[in-house]
């Protein structure tokens, strides 16, 4: 199975299962999830692997400036063509760069047709990788961040639901997703509030880490929760982590 990165979750959880849905739940800031995904995104490019990326938080240059604080050269691998980006921030607030190896969604964004533009991007990009053979000893990885933050884009709780249905409905059948590899997805979810949304998206997910983080004698603590993976039963896998070096270091408690 592929790799995690992160040598404790492999031995941990045997690997990664190809095209799972992997959903990592920053329950605060200190926790710094997201550096945890900036560090698989990082390795798997590292490695000639296809990312595609769905920038929902930040508007690009911010984006471009966190790539490079995370030690990606984002602009190498866009030229390279093995990293696409999807510019949601972008799309919806008319920020655009002409940046390549970027896209932008047209016209209306609302909760019903926001995932119908996304397949149409996707199937275009996927198109792009096929005619130039990149897809041949590959693996395919997408990631989402922040996910929570489609409940202020889209309007709320209902159209941020209406919208994960709908997705889930158009990934089954889409020309997408049939005729090109599945990838395998890691989403983000941040500190927002939305149980409903919050409980939908963990139940559509294969793997759901938790990071969190605690004061102790001063000192930040840092703890990463497995709460689900695949035949993992009911226990809970819990490690203690720090980052040497941008790089996340697990031990299991």
């Amino acid at each position: 199975m592929p790799s995690w990165e992160i040598p404790a979750l492999d031995e941990a959880l045997g690997g990664l299962r190809e095209h799972s849905f992997v959903l990592v739940h920053e329950a605060d800031p200190r926790a710094r999830g997201k550096e945890i995904l900036f560090h698989i995104l990082r390795e798997k490019l590292k490695q000639g692997h296809l990312v595609g990326y769905f920038n929902i938080s930040y508007p690009i240059h911010v984006l471009m400036k966190a790539f490079d604080v995370s030690g990606i050269d984002a602009r190498k691998y866009l030229d390279k063509g093995n990293l696409a980006i999807i510019d949601t921030f972008g799309s919806f607030y008319d920020i655009a760069s002409n940046i390549k190896g970027i896209w932008y969604l047209k016209g209306s964004l609302s909760a019903d047709v926001l995932p119908a533009k996304y397949v149409e991007v996707v199937e275009a990009h996927k198109k792009r990788w096929a005619e130039q053979g990149m897809f041949e000893g590959r693996e395919l990885y997408g990631f989402t961040m922040d996910v929570s933050d489609y409940i202020d884009m889209l309007g709320g709780e209902l159209e941020t639901l209406r919208y994960l249905e709908i997705s889930a409905e158009l990934r089954v059948n889409a020309r997408a997703y049939r005729d090109y590899p599945k990838g395998t997805n890691f989403w983000l979810w941040g500190r927002k509030g939305s149980p409903a949304v919050m409980a939908s998206v963990y139940r559509r997910a294969s793997y759901v880490l938790r990071v969190k983080s605690e004061f102790n004698d001063g000192n930040v603590v840092r703890y990463l929760e497995v709460l689900k993976a695949p035949e993992m039963g009911n226990e809970v896998i819990r490690f203690r982590y720090h980052f040497d070096d941008r790089v996340p270091v697990l031990e299991r408690i």
